[in-house]
């Protein structure tokens, strides 16, 4: 196949429309081709985005990508003032999803054993405790955002409680995670966007400092102490990754559960039938989980970055270009999923890319699958007359599918 030409016009995608639904875009793109040119910046900037299951599974496990992307994060603010972000650059660089073999792989394995099936599974009663504590106010009112009472504080409690740091800790996590989210989820990046993330970034690492001092002093249960003592064949991590992953794994472990949770309930009201299936028949909220994380996916992208001039669906990119990998799109496929556009709470093998693939598949999937299960699950059963208030809204957030509210009433 000959290569197609290098300037390519681009195509409309990140719009406020698309925030509000973006599968009319996917579907429509998904029918033209699986590899895009798309804006990012007004017309200003553009890049490579595939949105095809096979491909964007491919790119995830291309060794000829890079996942180091951070400084390209920077590529739509003014020149001048790239250099002012150099602190965020350098500190995000060192999480262990913006790093490459054999790197990665060290610190993987190292990582590894804070997230085993075992280890996880043994947190469900801790999960389901939290659940509880949460949901049991909302049986004494009438109605109730989901958004601010279950979904956003519940994953920042859980892995609070998993790193041991103190719950007065909560509303300053979630600011500061809300800044690395923004920055991290919208292509078109701006100096503000830039600055918040490395305020916040700055003040978790500040944090974790102390918090890693006091448990050297006094080792616990949780994963700061897991993570201070992990050894294998001689491998540590230095202080400074320590700090780095400590961050990465609370942004992370809250900010796409939380999505995962609200758009899950929000599937189920949409479609009452379905949410009176899964509390009928308890045992479908594993398969209801991976449909959930299918049907709106909580990362709509990730990227990666060509080390050389590379082929891909005969378009010829050159080194150090960016591509978007289109998750959200791959998990609406057609070729891919059968009615993929319906929510089938018994699908089966279903093998969508809402963790990504490849190295990088995400080392907490196995946390955010079972604080989904946990809390979908418990109030659904608690609250079976639960019906929408008043029309959801969905974040202004490109990179991360959440819901800004989900006003409920719970018919009691």
């Amino acid at each position: 196949m000959s290569e197609k030409p290098a300037n390519p016009v681009r195509k409309a995608l990140f719009t406020d429309e698309f925030v509000q639904d973006p599968y009319p875009t996917y579907r429509r793109l998904l029918e033209e081709g699986p590899l895009h040119f798309v804006d990012v910046g007004g017309g200003m900037w553009g890049i490579w985005a595939v949105f095809s299951h096979a491909v964007c599974s491919a790119v995830a496990k291309d060794p000829r990508l890079s996942a180091k992307r951070i400084d390209r994060m920077l590529v739509t603010l003014p020149m001048d003032r790239q250099g002012e972000f150099n602190e965020l650059v350098r500190m995000l660089g060192m999480w262990m999803i913006f790093i490459d073999p054999p790197e990665h792989t060290r610190m993987r394995k190292l990582m590894n054993k804070g997230f085993t099936p075992s280890a996880t599974e043994a947190l469900r009663p801790q999960v389901e405790k939290v659940v509880d504590r949460i949901l049991d106010p909302l049986a004494h009112i009438s109605q109730a955002d989901l958004v601010n009472e279950l979904a956003y504080p519940m994953p920042v409690r859980v892995i609070s409680e998993l790193l041991g740091v103190p719950e007065t800790m909560e509303n300053a996590f979630l600011h500061w995670s809300a800044a690395i989210a923004e920055f991290n989820g919208s292509p078109g990046r701006t100096v503000e966007h830039a600055q918040n993330a490395q305020n916040a970034v700055l003040a978790l690492t500040d944090f974790f400092r102390r918090a890693v001092a006091e448990r050297r002093r006094n080792k616990g249960n949780d994963l700061i102490s897991l993570l201070i003592d992990i050894e294998e064949e001689g491998e540590v991590l230095t202080e400074e990754e320590l700090y780095a992953q400590c961050v990465m794994l609370l942004f992370a472990g809250h900010e796409t559960t939380r999505n995962l949770i609200a758009s899950g309930i929000y599937s189920l009201l949409r479609e009452p039938e379905k949410m009176a299936e899964l509390r009928e028949n308890p045992a479908l909220i594993r398969t209801a989980v991976e449909e959930f994380l299918r049907f709106e996916s909580p990362i709509q992208y990730t990227a990666r970055v060509a080390m050389e001039d590379i082929t891909l669906c005969g378009v010829r990119i050159p080194k150090r270009q960016p591509i978007l990998c289109m998750l959200g799109a791959a998990n609406r496929d057609p070729k891919q999923f059968k009615d993929p556009d319906t929510l089938n709470l018994n699908r089966l093998n279903n093998q969508h890319l809402a963790f990504s693939a490849g190295p990088h598949f995400c080392i907490g999937s196995q946390l955010a699958r079972m604080e989904g299960q946990v809390a979908i699950l418990k109030i659904v059963q608690r609250f079976p007359k639960m019906r929408l208030a008043q029309r959801a809204e969905w974040t202004p957030n490109f990179g991360f599918r959440g819901l800004k509210s989900l006003p409920v009433e719970f018919g009691q």
